[in-house]
């Protein structure tokens, strides 16, 4: 009888830990950083975001145009890497020392199932009266996980019109450079940089006044 018993016990103990085995699995998972080995970084880019959703994102860049005679409204390809994006967060906001004109443009880039949202910084925390607190050292130690990657966690949730962000591109790399066009970019990391409202929408108010 005592046997049987200790058989049964057993066997219940091993179905329960086996069962537990996938939700550990996934936990610990979730602490490591994505595999970005298939894929090849092509450019990052500060723009503000439009809308977004679970599957991509429209983020509205606004670039410097040189400004030449016989100049046009082309839209920047984002796989040629310019680094002439309006970024108000660099110093004297990006712009070239050369007569320039801002114009602006939206893209629609997807996400991977690897993609992360992450933030340059939190928000401020309050307790139940309201009061301003600090995180504790494990709050902290988690938003940071994954290690290895930018910023503090956060979620698509956060990507409210208007948000300003840094986006990192990436490519498969089976895709050629020479080959690659924008329907093959992904995206990688979306950083939140400041979730005020940015006056890039200004540009285009400011172009139309300038003309009438």
């Amino acid at each position: 009888m005592t046997a049987r018993v200790t058989r049964v016990v057993a066997t219940v103990v091993l179905a329960y830990a086996l069962a537990l085995f996938p939700v550990f699995s996934t936990a610990e998972d979730k602490s490591k950083a994505p595999d970005w080995s298939k894929y090849t970084l092509v450019t990052d880019l500060v723009g503000e975001v439009q809308s977004a959703d679970e599957k991509k994102l429209t983020l509205r860049v606004t670039w410097y145009e040189t400004q030449v005679q016989g100049g046009n409204n082309r839209r920047p390809p984002l796989t040629g890497n310019n680094r002439n994006f309006r970024n108000p967060y660099a110093p004297n906001m990006n712009r070239p020392k050369v007569t320039v004109k801002e114009r602006h443009h939206d893209y629609v880039l997807e996400f991977l199932p690897e993609s992360l949202v992450r933030t340059k910084t939190l928000p401020p925390k309050y307790d139940e009266k309201n009061r301003r607190v600090n995180y504790t050292a494990k709050e902290l130690q988690e938003l940071r996980s994954p290690p290895g990657v930018v910023g503090y966690a956060a979620s698509v949730n956060d990507l409210r019109p208007g948000t300003v962000v840094e986006v990192w591109l990436v490519r498969d790399k089976n895709i050629p450079a020479a080959k690659a066009t924008e329907d093959d970019l992904r995206i990688k990391y979306v950083l939140i940089l400041s979730s005020e409202p940015n006056p890039l929408n200004n540009v285009e108010k400011a172009e139309k006044k300038g003309k009438n």
